[in-house]
């Protein structure tokens, strides 16, 4: 990254290996029903028109097998709709981690109970990814007042041990400048969390005539500087870019190492290239998560990280000074977090642009399209300018 530029240069960054056939995420919606009304939401459901359906189970197996068939996924993501309401999802998770793959289910949580989750668990869920913003709750509340929900849904899923946890928050201009309280909630608790993903709202087009209103939209510089300020030394790993422009960036991540609600350090681009390389070497796939269970990290690890890759000898070095203020610290774990900026595509001179290598595609008539693009697809036989996701 330049000095003092809260943006990377795409040149600094690894970009991810991920393509359509080699990808380590698999996309399924078990449902178009959903319990909120969420603006913008890109499969309508927030509509008056909006018809809520769950899919048939033989046929969701079906799409999970010619996922692993055509993508050599790791984990199958359980979207929807709101996957809690789909009625044989116990029987989907099981049925993903019998073949080999690892699920993850995508909710708004209002559904979770620690019961629900310890069913699912039993299952064999191995990730959850929660949505908690504003935009989804309620207008009349700060993000600073949801890190009660945030704090409640960590403690739920830290209970039950070995759960990855992923905290959404799609943003807007409204809530964009409180996003740094949620990165200060995710430090303050590390033990609870592992990935935190911001996504700027877009706009779906229903109907060709719809108006689009752009006014509060944020992009991939306005989170870069609102992180900047809270952050002034972060630094970005990884990247995934545009299909049709070469210096745009769609997903961009940092990964960092947390203990005692302190940042240690930045793992770097060789950290994660060297992940997904030897990853791949051996078990014969891309990785979506870093850790078997929860991205934990003890003192040897990084010590031994440190022998192999620079940015990991000040982490080596911040972690050893913990444990010098304080000698407990050389038994617990620190935990590599990561911070993920997801942005929509949109038009790119009248052509619809795509993420490359995006890893929410899903099957749609027997084709991989962007999840984000599914209604354009179906009402007009292509997605067409300025979607949401």
């Amino acid at each position: 990254m330049r000095t003092n530029e809260p943006v990377p240069d795409i040149s600094s960054l690894y970009r991810l290996p991920y393509s359509k056939n080699d990808n380590p995420n698999g996309w399924i919606e078990v449902t178009t029903d959903c319990n909120l009304r969420c603006p913008g939401c890109y499969r309508g459901c927030n509509r008056e028109d909006s018809v809520a359906l769950h899919q048939p189970v033989g046929k969701i197996k079906e799409e999970i097998l010619e996922m692993h068939r055509i993508r050599n996924c790791q984990i199958i993501s359980l979207s929807g709709g709101e996957p809690l309401l789909y009625p044989d999802l116990l029987e989907v998770i099981s049925f993903i981690r019998t073949n080999g793959m690892h699920p993850f289910v995508h909710t708004n949580g209002i559904l979770l109970t620690p019961e629900r989750l310890k069913e699912m668990k039993i299952a064999g869920l191995a990730g959850i990814i929660i949505r908690v913003d504003s935009l989804s709750r309620s207008r009349a509340v700060k993000e600073e007042d949801l890190n009660t929900l945030r704090q409640r849904y960590g403690e739920m899923v830290y209970a039950l041990k070995g759960i990855h946890l992923t905290l959404l928050c799609v943003v807007d201009r409204d809530n964009l400048p409180e996003i740094g309280s949620i990165i200060q909630w995710s430090l303050a608790n590390e033990r609870l969390i592992d990935f935190i993903t911001f996504i700027p709202i877009r706009q779906v087009r229903f109907k060709k005539d719809e108006p689009i209103d752009s006014s509060k939209w944020v992009y991939t510089e306005d989170i870069c500087r609102e992180v900047y300020k809270l952050i002034p030394d972060i630094k970005y790993a990884s990247f995934l870019g545009s299909r049709l422009e070469s210096s745009s960036i769609r997903w961009l991540q940092a990964p960092w190492v947390v203990l005692n609600k302190k940042i240690l350090g930045y793992p770097g681009p060789k950290f994660v290239e060297s992940f997904q390389m030897l990853h791949h070497l051996i078990r014969g796939k891309y990785a979506y998560k870093f850790g078997k269970d929860r991205n934990y990290l003890n003192i040897l690890q990084v010590l031994i990280l440190g022998l192999f890759i620079k940015s990991f000898r000040t982490i080596s070095w911040n972690f050893l000074l913990e444990i010098l203020r304080n000698p407990i610290f050389l038994f617990r774990k620190a935990t590599l977090q990561l911070l993920c900026y997801i942005i929509p595509p949109a038009s790119v001179n009248g052509l619809e642009d795509e993420c490359d290598g995006c890893p929410d595609a899903m099957l749609y008539k027997g084709q991989l399209v962007p999840s984000c693009a599914l209604e354009e697809i179906k009402l007009f036989g292509k997605s067409i300018e300025n979607k949401m996701i």
